[in-house]
């Protein structure tokens, strides 16, 4: 169960700072402004959130736990998990959103 946690909310965050390195790639190479990147970004982080979360609820399922009661509730904290792991990438993402510089 404790691998189940630590994998789901890895993944969630891992997936969260992959589209934060594809935005600012963006931004770096003036395809997009940073306005427009930080937009983009937290819509992203937010629907790889939710994805994530029902992934999460579907593995557990997949897994046995929703047929434990004790289980069960884990799964749940499981859910709500990657949800906070998504949106603490995403704060974290919108803090460290940089333009670069121009000469």
């Amino acid at each position: 169960m404790i691998a189940y946690f630590i994998i789901s909310i890895s993944m969630t965050a891992l997936i969260c700072y992959g589209a934060y390195r594809i935005f600012q790639q963006r931004v770096n190479t003036c395809q997009l402004t940073l306005d427009d990147a930080k937009g983009y970004y937290l819509i992203a982080a937010i629907l790889i959130g939710f994805l994530g979360s029902a992934l999460s609820f579907y593995v557990g399922q997949v897994l046995g736990y929703s047929n434990q009661e004790e289980s069960s509730s884990a799964m749940a904290l499981a859910i709500l998990l990657d949800i906070m792991a998504a949106l603490l990438t995403l704060i974290w993402g919108l803090v460290k959103f940089h333009q670069p510089e121009k000469y």
